[in-house]
C-alpha cells in the first residue's frame, strides 16, 4: 500500500523541530569572483578558523566554501566580516544547511 503525501508545505519549525541545539551550525557559500584574484581568496579562505573546506569550481559561482560556526549568527557574522571583505570577492551567496 502506497502512503498518503500531504499536500500542504510543512513549516520550517516543523522541520527543525528534531534538530538539537547543541549541533553546530553549517553552511556553504557561493562565491563570485574576479577570476584574477582567485588564487588570493583561496590562500585568505585558507586563514578562516571555521572555513573547513574551499573548492575552485566551474560553473556561474567561482568558489564553493564549507563553513561551520556555534550557530547561524556566527556563520553571517563570517560571511559579513571575512568573506565578504576579501579582495576580489565580488558576492557571496550563504546557504545554510537544515537537517530535515
Amino acid at each position: 500500500m502506497e502512503e498518503k503525501v500531504s499536500e500542504s508545505p510543512v513549516p520550517f519549525s516543523e522541520l527543525l523541530k528534531e534538530i538539537d541545539v547543541k549541533d553546530k551550525s553549517t553552511a556553504y557559500v557561493l562565491i563570485e569572483a574576479n577570476p584574477a584574484e582567485i588564487p588570493f581568496i583561496m590562500e585568505e579562505l585558507s586563514k578562516i578558523e571555521n572555513v573547513k573546506s574551499a573548492d575552485v569550481v566551474t560553473g556561474i559561482y567561482d568558489i564553493i566554501v564549507f563553513l561551520e560556526g556555534e550557530d547561524q549568527n556566527e556563520i553571517g557574522r563570517v560571511v559579513i566580516r571575512d568573506i565578504n571583505s576579501i579582495r576580489g570577492v565580488k558576492k557571496a551567496t550563504t546557504c545554510m544547511v537544515v537537517k530535515i
